[in-house]
């Protein structure tokens, strides 16, 4: 396993480019970010290659709701002008939501008509789409959120429903994106998680909680955690994905001495 830092959050006076070499430069070589459309592509692929840093992981689709399946072509056509730009940047995940997220996180359709039985076919038909376009060398992971604060309306908020839907499609390249704040905000366990659930984790996320700030600002076992990923063979990125409580770089140091603290890496993040 190996920590990777999404920059979104951080130090946010600053372009993604600065973000960059100020997390290379406390030691950090992967790096992760959300949508790619208000991105410099050319500044960000750049910086990456500058510091030595690689891009592991960004949001696949911004608009269309896998739970509608009218909206299918518009999120189909997302993914697909998301592939090139993985390409381009060489990163080997693509994230993806089953509802479109508007300014500050909010569900801009939660599509109240639709049943829920109808929801989850077309999730899974959107789903199969999806991995019908999608070369070999890409995966997609899909994320549940947490409905009790950030992301009211949201269809997936359960880990059991998520690993449900990736088993029921079977394609190797499809997995959960397991960001234990999330989940850990819908009352579930992160240890159990790790436990139970680690053959079905293509990436995660963790955020302290509550408040979604850096490790040991909040209740999270986090130490216990990785280490219990890495037991149950995990082998993917741990995305460290907040906001911080006060300054980014503290932040990220804090997120360097639970990485030591958990693995004794030092240096080789």
């Amino acid at each position: 396993m190996k920590p990777a830092i999404c920059f979104e959050m951080l130090y946010p006076e600053l372009p993604s480019e600065e973000k960059i070499r100020r997390i290379a430069e406390l030691g950090f070589h992967s790096i992760e970010f959300w949508g790619w459309k208000d991105k410099n592509l050319d500044a960000l692929a750049g910086a990456a290659v500058a510091h030595g840093v690689s891009i592991i992981n960004f949001s696949g689709q911004r608009a269309g709701d896998l739970i509608d399946a009218s909206t299918h072509p518009a999120l189909l056509r997302e993914i697909e002008e998301s592939i090139p730009v993985a390409r381009r940047l060489g990163a080997p995940l693509l994230m993806v939501l089953t509802n479109e997220l508007g300014e500050g996180g909010k569900v801009l359709h939660s599509c109240p008509g639709i049943p829920d039985a109808d929801k989850r076919r077309n999730v899974i038909e959107g789903l199969r789409r999806i991995m019908g376009r999608v070369p070999e060398d890409i995966s997609i992971v899909l994320e549940p959120l947490n409905t009790v604060l950030d992301h009211g309306g949201y269809y997936l908020a359960s880990m059991d429903a998520a690993v449900d839907i990736v088993r029921e499609i079977g394609d190797p390249r499809l997995k959960v994106l397991c960001d234990f704040y999330h989940l850990a905000m819908m009352g579930e366990d992160p240890f159990e998680i790790a436990h139970r659930y680690s053959r079905a984790i293509g990436h995660v996320h963790v955020a302290d909680y509550p408040g979604r700030h850096e490790p040991g600002t909040g209740r999270g076992q986090w130490t216990a955690v990785l280490v219990e990923l890495q037991r149950q063979g995990y082998q993917g990125h741990i995305g460290f994905e907040f906001s911080p409580k006060g300054d980014s770089a503290a932040a990220l140091r804090a997120v360097r001495d639970l990485w030591e603290k958990a693995f004794g890496y030092g240096g080789e993040l």
